[in-house]
């Protein structure tokens, strides 16, 4: 039955609410707030002229359904939880894993307090600076901070059991407050100069830092005044190299945004208490046709969930219902918040830097996708498929003399690798160094993890290896009735030579060398690196693991005790190894049975 939208218009409240629109498989495609239910929904059926993404939603939509909310504001944070949790594909997806960066002090925690990078919850009890937008901007502040204010960042187990100073203190970036090196009085101070300057105080610190450089000069205390005065150029210095001066109150974002070929950007900068804290980029999932205007709001209400920390924001321009997005913003943070595309003075010059810095990233990013469309295009014009595969996996094998075997599964779309859906796998009972065996069971493991995922069978499989590789994936794939899926060998040549690299295509039996440092050959030796960088990592963490590990804790029923107690009395575990089953027996707290289960474990 088709959706009747009249109807589910006239139905609709004039209330804060979010609704979701739903495909004829019963998917989520959309979902939005609405300070009126009625008045906005209503505007996707009014007739009037759209934009080509919000043409093809509404021609997707077979449902709908709506959730009132109190508020404006609660609408915006259940949107953001329902877009995080379904991921509609009409919807501007903020896909960033890395939480932000703070700067910790354990002043509420230790008598002498440390400062240090954190990411994630704030879990200890003393004082976070932060969010920041870069993380590197945090390592090169903590790097300052050190090198200015000596506060020591070291952690509690290394200060605890410190006997003498240590190389921080001898080339002067630490007081050693673990020896008794300086008063908790002195230590304190030097660590409120730090919080002043991290808030943006500088020119208060550096003030009274001058006024205590005057103060050891009248007494004579010439060691201690040029201490003083080192840390006052270092401040100075810092306020030199910033281009644009602000105000010590000035506490806003630059958010600027721009699209080429499909890709949009978002960069935000942060200016907290008169500093410029960086810009971090972000790469939205984000429709293709979305007007900026839409994309720029679309990014506010994800980015803004309910953590606001500016009081405006700068854009270089206006998102869709400015007005109606700057009154929601203010509700969430409790104080005005102002949303402006055109800033005067210093702030404007600042919005022109983040426009030409968000610029040149959009441009590399642009001609990096451009670049790989036209490898993604290979596949079709020089293998002969026949059209360009929607999703490529590829499979390698990595061991050791047989040992600790682990294979990868990289994934491959038209924009590039897929990381999130990269999979590593465990060989288990196959013949040592057999990769045909290791082929054939990561193949049946990764049709299994299809199914169960339900993500639908890939256009390519790309098999890390010859005829008989390729042979044994074919083989699993007739075995499950698997048809859609062609299967591809890529192959070094007899001199294991980069750049030389074969593909093998069994539906016609032969080998086709693509162009050295061709596009082909250049697409197809990165996705084959990136599988054997993937499986190599793997085996490489669960070798390092076994060689931590005693080769007795894998003998069941021995604990610490009788492993000590073996040792002990033949010396070691090559002693061991030599051992008879009589001389086992042997030593103490070690019955027949267990020295027959040993002997024949180690044998």
């Amino acid at each position: 039955m088709p959706f009747d939208a009249k109807k589910f218009v006239n139905d609709l409240p004039k209330l804060p609410g979010v609704y979701q629109m739903f495909d004829d498989q019963g998917e989520i495609i959309y979902v939005g707030k609405a300070r009126h239910l009625k008045n906005r929904v209503g505007s996707y059926f009014s007739g009037k002229a759209k934009d080509n993404k919000t043409m093809a939603l509404v021609a997707s939509i077979a449902a709908m359904s709506f959730h009132i909310t109190r508020s404006e504001a609660e609408a915006l944070l259940l949107e953001n939880q329902l877009i995080k949790k379904h991921s509609p594909r009409y919807n501007v997806l903020l896909k960033d894993g890395k939480s932000y960066p703070y700067i910790y002090c354990s002043v509420n925690e230790d008598e002498f307090p440390l400062i240090e990078f954190r990411r994630g919850k704030k879990h200890g009890k003393g004082r976070y600076f932060g969010p920041f937008p870069s993380a590197a901007y945090v390592r090169n502040s903590l790097h300052f901070l050190q090198k200015v204010f000596k506060v020591r960042q070291c952690n509690n187990s290394t200060f605890q059991n410190r006997s003498r100073p240590c190389l921080q203190h001898q080339i002067n970036r630490c007081t050693a407050p673990c020896v008794g090196l300086v008063s908790q009085q002195a230590y304190r101070q030097q660590l409120q100069y730090t919080f002043d300057f991290i808030e943006g105080k500088s020119n208060q610190v550096a003030d009274e830092l001058m006024k205590n450089m005057e103060h050891a000069a009248d007494l004579q205390d010439y060691e201690k005044a040029a201490e003083y005065r080192d840390q006052i150029k270092a401040i100075r210095m810092i306020q030199s190299k910033q281009t644009v001066e602000l105000q010590p109150d000035d506490n806003f974002d630059l958010l600027v945004v721009g699209q080429q070929t499909g890709i949009y950007l978002a960069t935000v900068g942060t200016v907290r208490n008169g500093q410029f804290m960086g810009y971090r980029n972000h790469h939205p999932s984000t429709p293709k046709g979305t007007p900026l205007a839409e994309f720029i709001s679309a990014f506010m209400s994800l980015y803004y969930d309910d953590q606001i920390t500016a009081d405006a924001i700068l854009c270089n321009i206006d998102p869709v219902d400015k007005n109606g997005l700057s009154e929601l913003l203010s509700e969430i943070k409790g104080k005005k918040l102002f949303i402006t595309s055109k800033p005067r003075g210093n702030r404007l010059k600042l919005l022109k830097q983040a426009e030409e810095n968000m610029t040149n990233a959009l441009t590399i990013k642009a001609n990096k996708y451009q670049t790989w469309q036209n490898k993604w295009a290979l596949w079709q014009s020089e293998l002969g498929l026949d059209s360009e595969p929607q999703r490529v996996e590829c499979f390698d094998i990595s061991h050791q003399m047989g040992e600790h075997t682990r294979a990868s599964c990289v994934v491959f779309d038209s924009t590039g690798p897929v990381k999130k859906q990269y999979r590593q796998y465990i060989m288990e009972n196959i013949t040592a160094a057999d990769d045909y065996a290791a082929m054939r069971q990561v193949i049946e493991k990764r049709l299994a993890s299809i199914d169960k995922a339900s993500l639908g069978y890939p256009d390519v499989f790309l098999i890390d290896g010859g005829k008989g590789q390729v042979n044994q994936a074919l083989a699993i794939l007739e075995e499950h009735q698997v048809t859609v899926i062609k299967v591809i060998g890529v192959t070094k040549d007899d001199n294991r030579t980069a750049g030389e690299e074969r593909l093998y295509l069994p539906d016609s039996n032969q080998f086709i060398k693509p162009e050295r440092h061709g596009l082909l050959s250049l697409m197809v030796q990165f996705i084959r690196d990136e599988a054997h960088r993937f499986a190599v990592k793997s085996h490489r963490k669960a070798f390092k693991k076994s060689r931590n590990q005693s080769t007795l804790e894998n003998i069941p029923g021995i604990g610490a005790h009788r492993r000590n107690a073996l040792l002990k009395h033949f010396g070691g575990l090559q002693g061991l190894n030599k051992a008879s089953l009589d001389e086992i027996k042997t030593v103490t707290g070690i019955s027949e049975k267990m020295a027959t289960t040993i002997y024949d474990f180690l044998h």
